[in-house]
């Protein structure tokens, strides 16, 4: 079997694999939020809010009415999540057995026992192996560009990119941040690449290619809306210090 073949063959199985995962899998951050009352700032200057259902496609979002029942009136589609600069979760809003599942999983992160971390370092293999993937994927399509008939299909721009966002599109960050797994449960501060006067403050819970998931959080910059739980896009912000206490 030829370079070429082996290289086609390569790039549909990875993309199986990854549209697979895609179409399956929550992210890690935005699961933490499931069935909570959430506020949601918008890059596109709309802000969302209500109880939220966390889909591996979409969050859908009830809008909380008194007297009247409730319907899932909003939907928020995954290739919208880009514009989620960040996601507050309101204490107010908790009851009692969302106060303890939330209380749970801080617990965990701060004092795990070793069925939680021996859970959280196989996760970090298979987040370490989709890292990987995503690179092979990268490697292989820019290979695939410069051979033979692969030329032809490489010259219209559009196919390629659709395929290497199809097989990356789920796998484009890095899921594994050895230096972060070092602060879990410690108190962090995150800043915004683009304005140096919100910042944000919390103790690192979980974190994902897409999000930071900081608990008792604070922010300088925007109006806060009392105490909350905060998810920071990776693309708005990112971990820059860590406080010692």
């Amino acid at each position: 079997m030829d370079s070429l073949s082996i290289t086609i063959i390569s790039i549909i199985v990875v993309s199986f694999f990854s549209a697979f995962i895609k179409g399956r899998k929550k992210d890690r951050c935005l699961v933490k939020i499931d069935d909570f009352f959430i506020h949601i700032y918008n890059a596109k200057e709309k802000t969302i809010w209500g109880r939220v259902e966390v889909e591996s496609n979409a969050l859908i979002i009830d809008f909380q009415q008194p007297d009247q029942k409730r319907t899932k009136n909003f939907i928020l589609y995954k290739n919208e999540f880009k514009n989620m600069q960040l996601v507050l979760r309101l204490h107010s809003y908790f009851d009692q057995s969302q106060k303890k599942r939330r209380d749970k999983v801080l617990n965990k992160a701060l004092k795990p026992g070793i069925y939680t971390r021996l859970k959280r370092k196989m996760s970090n293999v298979f987040a370490t192996a989709k890292d990987a993937v995503a690179e092979i994927v990268g490697a292989l399509i820019a290979s695939a560009k410069n051979m033979g008939p692969m030329k032809v299909v490489a010259s219209d721009a559009k196919h390629v990119e659709r395929l290497k966002g199809d097989s990356q599109s789920s796998l484009s960050g890095n899921s594994y941040e050895p230096i972060w797994e070092r602060f879990i449960g410690e108190n962090v501060v995150v800043e915004a690449y683009e304005d140096k006067e919100v910042v944000m403050t919390g103790v690192l819970v979980e974190y994902s290619q897409n999000y930071i998931c900081l608990f008792d959080a604070s922010i300088e910059g925007i109006e806060e809306e009392g105490p909350h739980d905060l998810l920071v896009s990776r693309t708005y912000g990112t971990i820059r210090h860590v406080v010692s206490v």
